[in-house]
């Protein structure tokens, strides 16, 4: 069974349809990227799968649990799908150890000591292991999305979404994530990421899946695909991010 599903998915915001009739299955351990125009419905599908939005139609399942139901824990399944957003939402008055294990502390009921060790391990990971006490405005953005990055772990998620999470950054601070991202990649974390990094996509994606008019367009091994789309409109899109 697959970790991710989405069956026929529908979401709607008044008459406006976002995504329409929209499959996707993601096997553990898969790093799906999906691109897209802007307003093409993927970061509306990232927010459904951890149940920030709900849908109209069809069904989301993750790690065996149905999110649309509404007798599903969404806080329980939050701990198990990270989502990283192009803003890095960092608490301003909260240090980087605080702002990491703010939600094991209170979720999972960690104690203070266990927490620091956590936030610790988490922040070597992405490299930044001597910011444990430092407040988010003495980091750069590349730096505070990397500590974004590292309060998603501290929950040890089953699969990992980002949302354009280089985005708001130069091309040397895109370039310390994406860093981080391909260290995930290896160790096998089941990513889904909105992005625009084609050459990330190509090197690590298992699959692409290009977005168009709140349709899945195009779907297909990252490379094969990138290589040589078989629509237009992924073949436009493409010309269009790569120039």
């Amino acid at each position: 069974m697959a970790l991710v599903e989405l069956n026929r998915i529908t979401k709607r915001y008044g008459d406006l349809t976002v995504l329409n009739d929209v499959s996707l299955a993601v096997e553990k351990g898969e790093i799906i990227a999906v691109l897209g125009r802007s307003g093409s419905g993927k970061s509306t599908m990232l927010r459904c799968i951890n149940g920030l939005e709900n849908i109209q139609g069809g069904e989301i399942i993750v790690d065996g649990v149905k999110v649309n139901d509404p007798a599903t824990d969404l806080r329980s399944l939050r701990q198990r799908v990270g989502i990283v957003f192009q803003s890095f939402n960092l608490f301003p008055h909260l240090s980087v150890a605080d702002n990491i294990t703010l939600a094991p502390r209170i979720v999972k009921g960690k104690d203070p000591r266990a927490a620091r060790e956590l936030a610790r391990d988490v922040l070597q990971r992405v490299g930044l292991e001597d910011k444990l006490d430092a407040y988010p405005d003495q980091l750069s953005g590349g730096q505070q999305q990397r500590v974004a990055i590292a309060r998603s772990l501290a929950m040890h998620p089953q699969v990992m979404l980002f949302d354009e999470v280089t985005s708001a950054l130069d091309p040397e601070l895109t370039g310390e994530v994406l860093k981080v991202l391909e260290a995930m990649a290896k160790e096998g974390m089941t990513m889904i990421l909105v992005t625009h990094e084609i050459g990330f996509a190509r090197r690590f994606g298992s699959r692409v899946v290009f977005m168009h008019q709140g349709q899945i367009w195009e779907e297909g091994a990252a490379a094969a695909t990138l290589a040589s789309p078989r629509t237009r409109e992924l073949e436009t899109f493409l010309s269009a991010v790569l120039h």
